[in-house]
């Protein structure tokens, strides 16, 4: 085992030994005023050449205890020599704010050139100092100095131990960066298919456990790698050929638990619901379900119980056929086993689609077997996953050893013979082909470039030995790697197993240990971080992956990262005596050398007296444990109190009220402090004295006075409603700024904040006073921004509308934005100094505006416009040609109408304004009073309007009889609707025909001003069309059928529609949402035979809609608040439903009758009075759930037995808030 040891303790530490050291002393020797660059310069000729191959020659010498003590000590000089450095810089920013304090404040600084505290304790062993005058007195300066001189002392010591171990000096070559090679996967194709294979058998019958195919083999053999290649080949399949409608992929941890696996589900399946196009990002009504599948997305996190989280995760998959796949499975130990069975069970109630399976890996066929026989499973497969052939192994090292394009064809031919011989020591181990052919690639190129000898240097890697450990080869590699990115990949360790992080957060974890040294001064340190994060991702020690999610709403990539199994292995192995993590209930030792840890919070109070010894610590993470941290349990003050060396404070699950401001003050060198569940005093007036903090984020905490404004540091804050905020100039990270008429809060706050980035929401506007204010907030010069909001408070008033617009202008807005928002903006006028590269545009309550200028001409590259509650809007003039996603949603002025509209004659428009007083007798009585007052202001201001009269400041009784209220309503609409039919002009509304998704909601639209709308958008995929009162159809077949990707249809509240007309059309049609449309005629209701869900909503006659019907896909139906023509509904040519709900349907007395649902699992009946009996439950119904229909409870009887409620021998359910 020692010998195993060996090069990692040496690999652990490896990296101080390293040009680091130089450039530590470099920086010191600067502080210090020292020209110490001829000292410097003999250092890299004499001894930096001989550090490594120091290293390299001790792993097989008997002098090699003698080497690791020499590196111990060298790691703790330089670290020592860079906490004094540290602390020097921390003065001179203390100094620096004191002074700007004393010139604010019109104090005199004093004249005394010494101290008198810094003059009578200086050290007797220094006093020759003196004569460098009053700035070399400093007892910091002193202690630096001592510092570097013994750093460099302890550095010299390897020009003798080179000579001790005949370690020849190397030949400083320069790092040369290699390209990420073509991803290809080798000799796994045969697996993958029949893998494909063995997915795609359907389930002999339904109401079988979902099925588990396992995928098995030793670590780093290649699992994960077939499993993704098994998903990618399926995501390919388009259209019918598309076995499932969701594949998810999960990641186990040692530690998992069933709850977090769950939340991962239910995210990934919200995700999959999304729109692939641009959406605006508080769109509240894309859809039933994408609203649904987004509001997931941001309250998963708030389901703390299982059984919530169990029925939100079969909410989702409900009536889906889905692919879940589950990474790096164990089942040792009870923790694991009860965890695997909680989930499981849970999957096993889940009324997802016959067909669905379970894709797991695991390195041994225990772990799937065992979770399958517990939870009565089937394990349908096992494929153990043998190593690749040697030809194949071998062209896959050659990949990466040897990348195309580097070497001529003969060369390549002769150097794959030496490449195959290291191919076969790598034990077919495909993560160490990458890792080791990289690294040799790498070295290949420099050689070739200064024509040193390939094959020397080649025949030296063939004949070393990595057999036994699987890391083994990976740690040759580790060692060759760069000593920065050395410490950035270990520092990976502290993140849990599995984790997938964002590339920001690492970075700015590497920036506050000091990590990142730019080569170039003048670059942004984030941006040299981005640089070793993509150098690390190139060498494949980390993985990138791409979501494409909303981001931003212009459909910009997510990224995130992981660290591969095997990689983690060997971050785990290198920092060892560095870095700690301690999870779940492992008992894990702390050693007094470490730097770095991670601990839960219900761990503190038992290894309180191990880290009150650590008084080198420069990270500690305290996250939520598994049980709740009680103040009375956590002596924060005493845990905390000898942690100053701390440069990362990262606290969850644990109130710091008790951290008081005496001990936060005394970490010098934080850079990062980031809390949640904290209280206020730990804020602002705790960390005002900590001027080297970068990253400020403390939740739940409420801005106070200018307490921060000395940090001129910090570069990410939140909260951010801080007095005199102007003065951080290094800001980058500042989500919101709030306006108030307040000193310390002027938009004038902004000027000199131009290190500015991402997104940045300027709220409050209507406490700006001049457009002069707005210019001096500079946002010109902000280059860095791409997504700005402005909002103004006060609504729709007009009082200050032409000061709203003189204050838009005067913003002169960013340059490079991409992305902006105007909330509350009340100029009459559309500003003229925009920037062209918008590419996402929302306008929301601008209530002066009547009209757009040309958006094709001032945003040609506009990709998704929001038009919301701009209610005096009446013309939208040409739209950007790239378009994608347009809303428009509440604009009552806004009229679109062609002029076969307005040469209809009197009959056709009479019939037309009567329709709805024809066929809504009984649909009136179920309308709030408020809603319909509400409307009929908005169209008694649309006729004042027409007819150029002021708009009625009167508000509509809405206490009067709601057939009062409602009779009003319907005269108010027939006069509108005669004004709209009698206009001069017709007003088109011509959409580009790159739109994939239309939601129109609460405009004026006519039938043929819809036809025209719609008849050439072949790339439409969702169609959102709601509180048109003036739609009475659908347009014709014809036009319908040019919607060859619509995929989505809901029609919402267009109470005088009739007729879906050529919606028969629409052959990709797979949801369909039918809400508040009483008037459809239903012998021309025909729905299309592809949709797969369908929601009835407040619609009449659904029983002779469905009995038209043809819907051999159809897989969920829901009915809610629906009428029917007959006292039994029935269910014909519904062979694939899946899931039936029916819910508040009061009306006749009826029966429901599932004679022909064979398929159906899961049935909802819920607050239906008058529900009298359902016949013929099919066997396969899995799920029962009865409520509030109290007829049809009579037939309910109690099982003496378990004491269920039983209906026809089938349990019945009374809680089912989230299943559906």
């Amino acid at each position: 085992m020692a010998g195993v040891e060996v090069p990692i303790i040496l690999a652990a530490v490896g990296w101080v030994a390293s040009p680091l050291v130089a450039k530590l002393l470099n920086e010191g020797y600067l502080s210090l005023g020292i020209n110490a660059e001829k000292k410097l310069e003999k250092m890299r000729d004499t001894v930096l050449p001989v550090l490594k191959s120091v290293i390299e020659k001790a792993e097989g010498s008997p002098h090699r205890s003698e080497v690791e003590g020499w590196l111990q000590r060298l790691k703790d000089a330089y670290d020592g020599a860079e906490d004094a450095l540290d602390r020097l810089n921390y003065d001179r920013l203390r100094r620096k704010a004191k002074a700007a304090a004393r010139s604010s404040s019109g104090k005199r600084p004093s004249n005394n050139p010494v101290g008198s505290s810094s003059f009578f304790r200086i050290p007797k062993r220094v006093k020759w100092v003196i004569k460098g005058g009053r700035d070399m007195l400093s007892p910091r300066k002193i202690k630096l100095k001592v510092r570097l001189k013994k750093l460099k002392k302890i550095a010299g010591e390897a020009k003798e131990l080179s000579t001790l171990l005949g370690a020849q000096p190397e030949t400083a070559d320069s790092r040369q960066t290699i390209s990420v090679p073509p991803q290809r996967v080798f000799g796994r194709d045969e697996d993958r298919d029949e893998i494909i294979r063995r997915l795609k058998i359907e389930p002999p019958a339904a109401g079988v456990p979902i099925p588990i195919i396992a995928i098995v083999g030793r670590p780093g053999v290649g699992k994960t790698t077939l499993a993704q290649y098994v998903c990618q080949q399926l995501r390919t399949e388009l259209g019918d050929r598309q076995h499932f409608d969701l594949i998810m992929w999960v990641h186990t941890s040692c530690n998992f638990n069933a709850a977090g696996i769950m939340k991962d589900i239910i995210q990934q399946a919200s995700i999959a619901s999304e729109p692939q196009d641009p959406v605006a990002p508080d769109d509240q009504a894309v859809t039933i379900l994408t609203h649904l599948s987004n509001l997931d997305t941001m309250v998963v996190g708030n389901l703390d119980t299982p059984e919530a989280l169990r029925l939100k995760m079969n909410k989702k998959l409900n009536a889906k056929k889905f692919l879940l796949v589950i990474d790096d499975v164990w089942c040792d130990g009870e923790d694991r086993k009860k965890n695997w069975d909680a989930l499981f069970r849970c999957l096993s109630k889940c009324c997802c689609l016959p067909g669905s399976k379970i894709l797991v890996t695991s390195q041994t066929d225990d772990a799937p077997r065992k979770i399958a026989a517990a939870n009565a499973a089937t394990m349908e497969h096992i494929l153990h996953l043998k190593d690749l052939a040697e030809n194949d192994f071998a062209d896959l090292f050659n990949e990466y050893a040897l990348p195309s394009g580097e070497f001529d064809s003969h060369l390549r031919e002769d150097l794959k013979k030496k490449c195959k011989t290291i191919a076969a020591k790598l034990n077919k181990d495909p993560t160490a082909a990458k890792m080791v052919g990289e690294t040799i690639a790498t070295k290949l190129a420099d050689l070739l470039r200064s024509q040193g000898n390939l094959h020397a240097y080649l025949e030296t890697i063939a004949d070393k030995d990595w057999s036994g450990d699987k890391t083994k080869a990976l740690m040759w590699s580790f060692r060759h790697l760069p000593a920065h990115l050395q410490r950035c990949f270990s520092y990976c360790r502290l993140y849990p197993r599995g984790y997938k992080f964002k590339a920001l957060e690492l970075v700015q974890l590497w920036m506050a240990q000091g990590f990142i040294k730019p080569d170039d001064p003048n670059e942004r340190v984030e941006d040299a971080g981005d640089g070793y994060l993509n150098d690390l991702v190139s060498r494949f020690y980390i993985q990138c992956h791409n979501r494409f999610r909303r981001s931003s709403g212009t459909g910009k990539p997510v990224c995130y990262y992981t660290l591969h199994e095997l990689l983690y292995d060997l971050a785990e192995k290198v920092t060892r005596s560095d870095c700690v993590r301690i999870e779940g209930n492992r008992q894990s030792e702390i050693p007094s050398t470490i730097r770095h840890l991670c601990i839960p919070a219900d761990k503190l109070n038992e290894k309180k007296e191990e880290i009150c010894k650590l008084k080198k610590l420069r990270t500690l993470i305290v996250m939520e444990g598994e049980s709740v941290v009680s103040d009375e349990n956590v002596a924060t003050t005493d845990t905390f109190k000898s942690l100053k060396k701390l440069r990362v404070l990262q606290v969850s699950g644990l109130n710091l009220e008790k951290l008081t401001r005496k001990f936060i003050s005394e970490m010098k060198h934080l850079r990062i402090l980031r809390v949640s569940g904290t209280g206020e005093s730990v804020l602002l007036v705790a960390v005002s004295t900590l001027y080297q903090l970068q990253v400020l984020k403390v939740e739940n905490a409420r801005p106070r006075a200018a307490h921060l404004t000395d940090l001129v540091g910090l570069r990410y804050l939140q909260p951010s409603g801080i007095a005199e905020i102007g003065n951080l100039t290094s800001l980058q990270g500042l989500e919101n700024f709030q306006v108030r008429k307040e000193k310390g809060y002027e938009l004038e706050q902004l000027k000199n904040l131009n290190e500015l980035r991402g997104r940045l929401c300027i709220d409050n506007l209507e406490n700006v006073e001049s457009k002069e204010s707005a210019i001096a907030a500079n946002l010109k010069e902000k280059k860095h921004l791409d997504s700005l909001q402005l909002v103004w408070r006060d609504g729709e008033d007009n009082a200050n509308s032409n000061l709203d617009a003189e204050i838009l202008e005067g913003l002169q807005l960013p340059p490079n934005l991409t992305s902006l928002y105007l909330d509350g903006y009340r100029g009459p006028s559309w500003p003229e100094n925009q920037t062209s590269n918008i590419q996402e545009l929302a306008l929301r309550r601008c209530g002066m505006l009547e009209e757009l200028p040309p958006m094709d001409q001032l945003y040609p590259y506009c990709r998704s416009l929001e038009l919301q509650h701009i209610t005096r809007l009446k013309a939208v003039h040409t739209l950007p040609p790239r378009l994608r996603n347009i809303a428009i949603f509440r604009a009552p002025f806004l009229t679109f109408v062609t002029n076969e509209d307005l040469q209809l004659s009197q009959d056709d428009k009479r019939s037309i304004r009567e329709v709805m007083r024809n066929r809504t007798q009984e649909w009136f009585r179920h309308q709030y009073k408020e809603d319909l007052a509400h409307n009929e202001r908005e169209m008694r201001d649309f006729i004042a309007a027409m007819n150029g009269r002021e708009h009625n400041k009167s508000v509509p009784a809405a206490d009067a009889d709601i057939a009062a209220v409602w009779g009003r309503w319907l005269a108010t609409h027939e006069r509108k609707t005669e004004l709209i039919y009698n206009r001069q002009n017709e007003a088109k509304l011509l959409l580009p025909s790159t739109i994939t998704r239309l939601r129109l909601e609460g405009c004026n639209i006519t039938d043929h001003a819809l036809s025209v709308c719609l008849q050439n958008l072949p790339s439409l995929m969702q169609l959102l069309l709601a509180d048109l009162k003036m739609i009475t159809r659908l347009p014709s077949a014809d036009v319908l059928a040019n919607l060859k990707l619509l995929q989505t249809l809901r029609l919402s509240d267009c109470w005088a529609l009739t007729s879906l007309d050529g919606i028969r059309s629409l052959r990709r049609l797979g949801n369909l949402l039918l809400i508040g449309c009483p008037c459809l005629d239903t012998e021309t209701a025909v729905l299309p035979s592809s949709s797969r869900s369908i929601l009835f909503e407040s619609c009449a006659d659904v029983d002779v809609i469905l009995a038209y019907a043809n819907l051999q896909h159809l897989s969920r139906l829901t009915i809610t608040r629906c009428r029917t023509r007959t006292a039994s509904l029935q269910f014909c040519n519904l062979r694939s439903l899946h899931s039936l709900s029916i819910r508040d349907c009061s009306g006749v007395s009826f029966s429901v009758d599932l004679q022909e649902l064979h398929s159906l699992e899961y049935l909802i009946l819920q607050n239906c009075s008058n529900l009298r009996e359902v016949v013929n439950l099919p066997r396969s119904l899995k799920r029962l759930g009865i409520r509030g229909c109290p007829i049809l409870e009579e037939s309910i009887e109690i099982d003496p037995l378990s004491g269920r409620r039983m209906l026809n021998g089938i349990p019945v359910e009374d809680s089912f808030e989230h299943a559906l």
